[in-house]
């Protein structure tokens, strides 16, 4: 079960990265299916392979996760299907929307991966605005990456921004 999922999501992700082409993976002795790859979108393999996964975790849980675990695998995909709702295709989808549905999708990756170490090499993306405008880009990082640049912000704010006794060399 547990191979099963971890073969499901990477798929998944190569899906959503490159949001065009889809690119499909068949277990080894397998025929590929006889589909133009121009006439399946990334999003309904994203969403056929969500759903399957969605009933190995009504049919008892995924092994090896805790109720926890397999609840926050449960809301992630809340959240991919709330993004996906109404929509057929990625292209369809807006920037924003692009993002939280990449951020849900490596939220569960890393559940199903199940550990810490997973959870800080999470590829997650967010927006962000550019100094003196009002324009918003994406950047993207690891987890643990984004942590950093806020703990690095964080520290320069609290940093005093008035010079104390003898600075400058004044007394």
């Amino acid at each position: 079960m547990r191979a099963f999922v971890r073969s499901l999501l990477p798929i998944c992700m190569l899906c959503l990265a490159i949001a065009g082409p889809v690119c499909a993976q068949t277990p080894p002795g397998d025929d590929p299916p006889a589909v133009d790859i121009e006439d399946v979108d990334g999003l309904q393999v994203i969403l056929e392979q969500q759903r399957e996964l969605r009933a190995h975790l009504d049919a008892g849980g995924i092994e090896g996760l805790t109720t926890r675990e397999n609840n926050r695998v449960r809301d992630a995909q809340a959240e991919v299907f709330a993004i996906t709702e109404g929509k057929s295709r990625l292209d369809q989808l807006d920037i924003n929307e692009k993002v939280a549905l990449e951020n849900a999708l490596q939220k569960i990756n890393a559940y199903v991966q199940g550990s810490a170490a997973a959870a800080d090499g999470q590829t997650v993306c967010w927006r962000e605005r550019v100094t003196g405008s009002k324009r918003k880009t994406t950047r993207c990082g690891t987890e643990a990456e984004r942590l950093q640049a806020r703990q690095g912000a964080r520290a320069y704010l609290e940093r005093p921004k008035v010079c104390g006794q003898n600075c400058g060399g004044q007394l």
